[in-house]
């Protein structure tokens, strides 16, 4: 690829920097200079796991991108797959750079309109209504939501206890659109502080959580996740 310029350059709201093997998950919503906000967007990387790393997503100055920052992304051309419309290939020639942070109120303004989050009645791994059949993916619903919830309840428990893993992971249970979901949880900040905490249960209130629904898994479901809760603190922070 020749060319001191990348084709095009996106600036979004980090509406999720989540946990994924070899690296994060990027995702969030396009916002102008003026700050009225678009459509979501996944950067991803060249890589099979499509995985960003932390060299993808340094700024110029060392720092690397963060969860809420508003980033302007280089980009090399659109790369939807099945389900996942939102993913952009990054160019990984050029630093990200910095270009503010979003107030609570702009984060509060930006949630999608209130519906099912797509497929439900498919549960599997102690969870409930967390998988997609590949046969129900609909390219047209997309693969990220940003919901306003009441309250969500972060579990740390054992992974698997019936099958003898008892190592802890983190899973949210909350209640959306008329329907109960509980889902593992990949922001990687609040699942540090759950699992710091040890085995128990963990009640957030009035937040806005990132739901995505991931690749297509080898067992022909994709399935959801909470890619990340944002409070009103965190968002002052």
């Amino acid at each position: 690829m020749t060319g001191t310029q990348p084709k095009f350059i996106e600036r979004i709201v980090c509406l999720a920097n989540s946990r994924k093997p070899l690296g994060r998950c990027i995702a969030g919503k396009r916002i102008d200079s003026n700050s009225k906000v678009g459509t979501w967007i996944r950067p991803i990387s060249a890589q099979q796991s499509h995985a960003i790393s932390e060299d993808d997503r340094r700024y110029q100055d060392g720092h690397t991108a963060q969860f809420l920052d508003i980033i302007e992304i280089p980009c090399i051309e659109p790369r939807p797959t099945l389900h996942q419309t939102e993913n952009a290939l990054i160019d990984d020639r050029f630093y990200w750079e910095l270009k503010g942070r979003p107030t609570w109120k702009q984060l509060q303004a930006m949630v999608d309109a209130p519906g099912p989050l797509w497929a439900n009645g498919y549960s599997a791994y102690y969870n409930q209504n967390n998988r997609v059949p590949e046969a129900l993916l609909d390219p047209q619903g997309g693969s990220l939501k940003l919901i306003p919830l009441d309250r969500i309840v972060l579990h740390a428990g054992p992974k698997a206890p019936d099958f003898g893993n008892m190592k802890l992971i983190v899973r949210a249970s909350f209640d959306f659109a008329g329907q109960h979901y509980k889902l593992d949880l990949t922001d990687p900040e609040l699942e540090k502080e759950c699992l710091n905490k040890g085995n128990g249960d963990y009640e957030l209130k009035s937040v806005l959580a990132c739901i995505s629904l991931a690749e297509l898994h080898t067992d022909g479901y994709a399935y959801k996740v909470v890619a990340s809760i944002i409070t009103e603190q965190r968002a002052s922070s």
